[in-house]
């Protein structure tokens, strides 16, 4: 079964039970050689979109789920594809060091956001759902926001 990399919204267990239902949440993971980033201007947020920007001396951690085809499909009607983001693959690292390919999305850049304050309580919450390192979430919760 193929492994997807959310770093975003889809981190929330809630939200990934909606878009979702078979995805099976495996472990907290990190894609090194990354930044977050809000490069992609959403209106339906009214801000920011997340996307993974290269940065070699950085990661972005988040929630690695076991899916399916149907669940893959899902995700890339739920992500825009191919119109505001591309399917991709991603080598993640669990906190025990291993290794694993995973499918993520990338958005298609448009320009710097700042994110909603209710996305980012979105992606707070999956993050301290899905067991995140404490200094990771505390740069989460550093990001500025639109009000």
């Amino acid at each position: 079964m193929p492994l997807y990399f959310a770093y975003a919204s889809n981190m929330d267990p809630v939200q990934m039970r909606r878009r979702c239902p078979g995805a099976k949440f495996l472990r907290p993971a990190a894609a090194q050689g990354y930044t977050l980033a809000f490069t992609r201007y959403s209106t339906q947020r009214r801000g920011g979109s997340a996307d993974m920007v290269e940065a070699p001396e950085d990661a972005v951690w988040g929630a690695l789920y076991e899916v399916d085809e149907a669940g893959l499909s899902a995700l890339d009607k739920w992500e825009g594809v191919p119109y505001a983001y591309r399917r991709g693959e991603v080598e993640v690292v669990a906190q025990d060091g291993t290794k694993y390919q995973a499918v993520v999305y990338f958005a298609h850049r448009t320009g710097k956001f700042l994110p909603s304050k209710d996305y980012m309580e979105r992606i707070l919450r999956g993050a301290r759902a899905r067991g995140l390192p404490p200094d990771y979430i505390a740069r989460l919760e550093a990001i500025p926001c639109r009000r």
